[in-house]
């Protein structure tokens, strides 16, 4: 397996360069909620867009502010190896020895108080593609029966760019088996995808901006025809 190498100044550059010149330019803002307070520990995540990384680098940068890892597939990582600067740490499927090897690693993180992200679905699935399901990875890193779930929803309103809403929840694992731990998991993250899909529905005012929004051409012209008509 590949470790994480993290460094706080490529952290810090890289960090300002995904906001100013990737998520500004795309996106109107990012909303986010937390039920509970989300403290260090294992994160779930859903995980519907090549931009859920970014979007969760962001998210630590500007909230949440913890010592954060993520489990990353090994030939990806291998393909961008800077990641390891962020935290990034390699996973190879279908060989046991080298799972476990990163599962270790995982645990030692998370005992060391240390957050550690999972998007235990595996790849990118449809917001909407429905039951929910994840991997059995995930279960063998609850060693804590409350872990943190988080849902990254995507969506358009009245702005030109896309609206990003973030929902946070504390799950407490009661299943004893595996198997019943890794269906109770995935039903607890499916709640809460659709619990935020509600909230995007309703336009509820319980987020809060992760940072102000940029304005865009659209928004530009819009806010010039309100001085004009004002002048009119």
């Amino acid at each position: 397996m590949i470790e994480a190498s993290k460094k706080k100044w490529f952290n810090n550059l890289f960090s300002t360069f995904v906001k100013e010149r990737q998520i500004r330019p795309f996106f109107h803002t990012i909303h986010v909620r937390a039920d509970d307070v989300p403290t260090p520990g294992l994160f779930l995540s859903t995980h519907s867009s090549w931009w859920d990384g970014m979007i969760l680098l962001m998210l630590n940068e500007y909230y949440l502010r913890h010592d954060v890892h993520v489990l990353m597939d090994e030939d990806g990582l291998r393909r961008f190896p800077f990641f390891r600067h962020l935290g990034a740490f390699s996973i190879k499927k279908g060989k046991l020895s080298d799972v476990r090897a990163s599962l270790d690693y995982a645990n030692r993180l998370l005992l060391a108080g240390k957050s550690v992200w999972v998007f235990p679905q595996g790849r990118e699935y449809p917001q909407e593609h429905r039951p929910l399901e994840i991997g059995s990875g995930a279960t063998m890193l609850i060693h804590n029966p409350e872990v943190r779930l988080c849902a990254i929803y995507y969506t358009f309103a009245s702005h030109a760019a896309p609206l990003v809403y973030v929902r946070f929840r504390n799950h407490t694992v009661v299943s004893k088996t595996r198997r019943d731990q890794k269906q109770e998991l995935a039903k607890a993250l499916e709640r809460l995808y659709d619990d935020t899909r509600d909230d995007v529905i309703a336009q509820s005012d319980r987020y809060i901006e992760l940072f102000p929004p940029k304005r865009s051409l659209a928004d530009w012209t819009e806010h010039l025809l309100q001085i004009g008509r004002g002048r009119s």
